[in-house]
């Protein structure tokens, strides 16, 4: 869910996120639930496997050696591990009488007591640990993808659009050059200033209902214009000295819709000719924020 952002954040188009997070039926569920389930047996024989392949190791007991005794080597041998052994461990381990974690345990130190029996414990372990695990669902939460392309950035005088990144390359003189995705051509530092990425901040009227939060938007980056105001004229977004219209951002799961006002009252927000636009009446865009917490 949204919540209200008072600390600066950038927003990025993001016009190809889905309407709606995907989701899974009982159908679906009921499917991944059943394919989990009876991959068990293959985990299990994959695990009896690769116990059978690995090296014997030495656990360590506290043994006390009489007097007298030469001490060179007091740490048993592993206990031996056999495919016979381990198939009989995991069918005590599957017993419905001890899937119930207590009762495992008890069966662990009724029948592998001694310490060199370390190794037979640690399969016991995840022999339980397949037995009783449960099916995840896979993730499939919407992740956007922000790119220079993609963000807002100041365009032309004090108006916000996408498709703005330049790449700055060095020329001789006063000058440099930057390449776009569409052209190559020279400007002054100064321009490319004025292309960098637009961050604001909600710094007054702020609130938050239900996931959805607005207020007056303040610009916090751009040099001459941090300070200022976002509104609008004739709908284009644009800097002003003065608040006057508050923003609210729409949680919609996969994205944001962004209104000036309301959507009782408002205009929602748009890409048009690469510059964001409020526009009565139009399609929602589909928009991301990005702040120190995204991701």
């Amino acid at each position: 869910m949204g919540y209200l952002r008072t600390t600066s954040f950038l927003i990025f188009h993001d016009p190809k996120a889905p309407d709606k997070e995907k989701t899974f039926d009982a159908a679906e569920i009921a499917k991944i639930e059943a394919e989990h389930e009876a991959g068990k047996q293959d985990r299990i024989d994959a695990l009896i496997t690769k116990t059978l392949k690995a090296p014997a190791k030495n656990y360590s007991l506290a043994i006390e050696v009489p007097a007298g005794v030469p001490t060179e080597d007091d740490t048993p041998a592993p206990a031996t591990v056999t495919r016979e052994g381990l198939r009989e461990i995991v069918q005590r381990v599957q017993d419905d009488s001890i899937i119930d974690e207590n009762a495992f345990k008890k069966y662990l130190r009724e029948t592998f007591r001694a310490g060199n029996e370390k190794n037979l414990r640690d399969f016991a372990w995840e022999v339980y640990g397949i037995a009783t695990s449960k099916a995840t669902l896979p993730d499939t939460k919407y992740r956007p993808f922000r790119d220079a392309y993609n963000t807002v950035r100041f365009k032309d005088g004090a108006r916000f659009g996408v498709n703005e990144a330049a790449e700055p390359v060095l020329w001789a003189g006063d000058k440099v050059g930057f390449r776009t995705r569409f052209s190559s051509y020279d400007q002054t530092a100064t321009d490319h200033a004025q292309r960098q990425t637009l961050w604001v901040k909600v710094a007054d009227g702020g609130w938050e209902e239900d996931g959805n939060w607005g207020g007056y938007l303040q610009i916090t980056s751009g040099g001459h214009l941090k300070g200022l105001w976002i509104d609008s004229i004739e709908g284009w977004v644009t800097s002003q000295g003065n608040k006057v219209d508050g923003t609210t951002f729409y949680d919609m799961g996969p994205y944001y819709q962004i209104w000036q006002g309301t959507k009782e009252n408002g205009r929602p927000l748009v890409v048009e000719n690469d510059r964001l636009r409020f526009v009565e009446g139009a399609t929602p865009g589909k928009f991301q924020i990005e702040d120190a917490t995204w991701r």
